[in-house]
């Protein structure tokens, strides 16, 4: 449980004095065979746990996420090789959200606010729909455009048109190649923009291009984060928008 969930069961009275303030708890450990969960981390910095699965076992998995989600109504799995497999163990119990790169499992939070999410290329679809998942864990809309590169500038602007229109707190570039959607975008609104570089892209260096260009922009409102990285852009941008 976030902190924001937390503190609208105290207003609307569904929870007790007793029952927050354990929530409260800095100290509130749990375990599960040789794992320390920190359960209480989502009530810290109001993001729902964050399980890394790219190098745990598919048991090791579902057993960490069954132990936080008797603490917890949503658990996001980061990078798991058996996102299928923890869709097929949990969708009889739980509602689950799954993709390559992200999945949550259980009940997704009432939405505040939007980002506007931005694509290069259809190459770029699986970092842009981890952003799109995690925006929602965390309890924001995503407006996303995917394939908006810069090979035909008047296709990113429709996009960053409908999320001014619509009030976006922040934006989110996905971009390969040489990564130059980013500060095209960044250049047209006056918002924050994070940039998220992808590993697509020809030749020498292809992986790193994108990330060395958005790094290098003159654009004073666009952040960047590590290549591929949608799942910190995700967070930091619902984050904003739910600050706001």
């Amino acid at each position: 449980m976030t902190f924001d969930e937390l503190f609208e069961q105290i207003q609307k009275g569904e929870i007790t004095k007793e029952d927050a303030q354990r929530h409260f708890s800095l100290d509130w450990m749990e375990t599960a065979s040789r794992y320390i969960l920190d359960v209480n981390r989502g009530m810290r910095t109001n993001i729902p746990e964050i399980i890394y699965g790219e190098y745990k076992t598919l048991e090791q998995t579902i057993e960490l996420t069954t132990k936080l989600l008797d603490e917890h109504p949503r658990v996001v799995v980061s990078r798991s090789p058996f996102y299928k497999e923890l869709n097929e163990h949990f969708k009889d119990k739980f509602p689950v959200l799954w993709s390559v790169n992200a999945t949550v499992i259980g009940e997704m939070p009432e939405t505040k606010g939007k980002v506007l999410v931005i694509s290069a290329g259809s190459a770029d679809h699986p970092v842009t729909y981890e952003c799109e998942v995690i925006l929602k864990a965390v309890g924001v809309e995503p407006l996303v455009f995917e394939d908006r590169g810069i090979a035909h500038p008047t296709r990113v602007l429709e996009a960053i048109k409908q999320g001014i229109e619509q009030d976006v707190a922040a934006v989110i570039v996905v971009a390969g190649m040489e990564g130059a959607l980013a500060p095209f975008a960044a250049s047209l609104v006056p918002l924050p923009v994070i940039g998220v570089p992808t590993s697509v892209g020809y030749g020498f260096r292809a992986k790193e291009a994108a990330l060395t260009s958005m790094l290098a922009s003159c654009a004073p409102n666009l952040t960047v984060v590590n290549i591929d990285g949608g799942l910190r852009a995700g967070v930091v941008a619902a984050l904003i928008a739910k600050n706001r």
